[in-house]
């Protein structure tokens, strides 16, 4: 793909990532941001910032998915994983094999968007990664996703960050090296798709109690301890659903775990932070005013390493303190005596 040369690059959200994604691209290519809003589309337009962001004039904001399809070969949704299928659905028509999709979202879909008609037992023909659903809703073949330990509010400071942007095509790789890179965002190549999705939905539930362990200021020794066994449980349900083990242990799983679960910058994090300072999980999300996808994730997770019998205890405590009002000292007390075996074992099964 030495020839490509992309003059305007889509980006699908309009939310925290989605500038930041538009902020990190404008440095090489200019950058059209579609949202539904015309509020947003307007002050973006017009005054040039939003959310607290001064942007540049190389980013332009459409409610068009049409032109936005038209004017942009390489597009990167950076959405919810909640409305992921029904954005994919709107934007079909306008699809087409030539496009190119670097997905930014870390989460779960569900086939018919609602969990409870799958529970309690949740397989892995139930749900969809994000570059499943676009090849399932539309005619693009040229799939990837971008995953890593990067929080908004450090890129948008310069400060040093690295990512890894994952696909089967090289080329796809090549056009998010070319589009993202600069001298302070480092760009590593994966060809596992899937486990590279993986990792970074399965390391919010992680951050979620993390962010517990430093609400109840447990010290780093519990938290090391808790980052370790997470590491294994994002394993353990990773192999079942298909990634391949070794991206667990590169910059989209454990880097981007580190940063997420230690980082008060984090949703995830802040959630169980929150929890653990006597919030309900309602109370939280109504603070946070954006989904946290830790929460969706751990419900969903719960259910199929259940139905896959996977020996996951965080998971299952995890979802009894936020769906069930189990007491976390209650819950780190059980994790605590959970009769583990082996340090690594995890890794011969």
């Amino acid at each position: 793909m030495a020839d490509f040369k992309p003059e305007v690059v889509g980006v699908v959200g309009a939310g925290r990532f989605g500038l930041t994604i538009s902020m990190m691209l404008s440095h090489n290519v200019s950058v059209l941001l579609y949202t539904r809003s015309q509020d947003t589309v307007e002050q973006i337009n017009h005054e040039h910032s939003y959310m607290g962001l001064t942007l540049p004039d190389n980013i332009k904001a459409v409610n068009d998915i049409e032109y936005l399809c038209s004017e942009c070969k390489l597009i990167y949704p950076v959405l919810p994983s909640e409305v992921f299928r029904s954005v994919m659905q709107e934007f079909a028509p306008y699809l087409h094999p030539y496009h190119v999709l670097i997905h930014a979202t870390k989460g779960f879909d569900l086939i018919n968007a609602d969990l409870d008609a799958f529970l309690p037992r949740i397989k892995r023909r139930n749900i969809r990664t994000m570059s499943e659903l676009i090849r399932e809703w539309t005619q693009v073949v040229r799939i990837g996703c971008l995953s890593g330990p990067n929080l908004s509010s450090e890129i948008l400071r310069g400060l040093p960050a690295a990512t890894v942007v994952a696909s089967e095509y090289d080329e796809v790789i090549e056009m998010g090296y070319r589009t993202l890179s600069n001298p302070q965002f480092k760009i590593y190549a994966s060809h596992d798709l899937i486990g590279t999705e993986l990792a970074g939905a399965l390391k919010n539930i992680i951050a979620i109690g993390a962010g517990m362990i430093a609400g109840l200021d447990l010290g780093k020794n519990a938290e090391a301890f808790f980052l370790t066994r997470g590491l294994r449980e994002m394993f353990l349900i990773g192999k079942a659903l298909g990634g391949n083990s070794r991206t667990f242990f590169g910059t989209a799983g454990v880097g981007d775990l580190i940063a997420t679960a230690t980082s008060p910058e984090s949703r995830n994090f802040q959630f169980g932070y929150r929890l653990a300072q006597g919030k309900t999980k309602d109370e939280i999300e109504a603070e946070l005013n954006e989904l946290t996808e830790g929460v969706r994730t751990v419900r969903i997770m719960y259910h199929l390493s259940n139905t896959y019998q996977l020996d996951t205890p965080i998971v299952e405590m995890l979802h009894a303190i936020i769906f069930h009002g189990l007491s976390i000292k209650k819950a780190i007390q059980y994790l605590m005596d959970y009769p583990y075996s082996s340090d690594v074992d995890f890794l011969y099964e």
